[in-house]
């Protein structure tokens, strides 16, 4: 039987893997564990509660990160053991915390960590959350009749095949699915109102859904030996000019 996945919350100290990932609750992150003090941090992390914190790191920065940055916890689903200890991990991002004070006592670093959530919101947001999903849902599928077309990839990607119901849950999944600056993750994960972030992912999906699906349609109809792509590209031309 699966172990349940923990709810966090308060304060508490766990093991942290910077990495120049913005991971959100929810989002799937396999890893490839080499590094000795990694190494060391998995095993003390399966003993314990399977949680260890992802926070971001562009490389360009001291070590350690910024007291305060934002991360994400990633609760192991599996690990697949390896030659010489290494090991491939699947995790699962969970919650979100600031980090209070890092701690270098052992060979890899700690937090005092805060977990927040997003703040209560009065409103419905139903309407909201059913329109970015729909948004969303449109990009995907015209991304991927694109991408077949253009010989990239061999149907599968990392985008997923169904979205949760919940607008927060929806709105870390397309957050997180979204080709955006690591700055602009990183906005997505310090806000704390769920109608805020599907606004604006809402305003963002707004202007990419009519592109690629206009871009669909010219692969489609460029396949029928070019009848009818004229129209469609006038069509298309014309939605810029707008």
């Amino acid at each position: 039987m699966a172990q349940p996945i923990p709810r966090l919350e308060g304060i508490k100290r766990i093991p942290l893997f910077p990495l120049p990932i913005a991971l959100f609750p929810t989002a799937m992150l396999p890893l490839h564990i080499f590094e000795e003090r990694y190494k060391a941090m998995l095993r003390d992390c399966m003993f314990g509660e399977k949680i260890f914190g992802v926070t971001f790191t562009n490389g360009r920065e001291g070590f350690p990160p910024l007291v305060g940055r934002v991360g994400c916890a990633a609760y192991v689903l599996a690990t697949v053991p390896l030659e010489e200890g290494r090991m491939n991990i699947l995790t699962t991002g969970i919650s979100r915390f600031r980090v209070l004070e890092y701690f270098e006592e052992k060979s890899y670093l700690e937090g005092d960590v805060e977990y927040f959530e997003d703040e209560p919101g009065f409103e419905d947001i139903t309407e909201l959350a059913e329109e970015v999903s729909d948004l969303f849902t449109r990009t995907i599928k015209s991304i991927r009749v694109v991408n077949r077309d253009e010989g990239k990839g061999d149907g599968e990607d990392n985008f997923p095949d169904e979205l949760p119901d919940d607008p927060q849950a929806l709105s870390f999944i397309v957050a997180s699915s979204l080709q955006l600056s690591d700055e602009m993750k990183i906005q997505f994960l310090e806000m704390t109102s769920t109608k805020t972030r599907l606004e604006k992912l809402r305003g963002m999906l707004r202007g990419v859904v009519e592109r690629y699906e206009m871009r669909a349609v010219v692969k489609e109809k460029a396949k029928t030996n070019g009848h009818g792509s004229h129209k469609v590209l006038d069509q298309l031309l014309e939605k810029d000019e707008d």
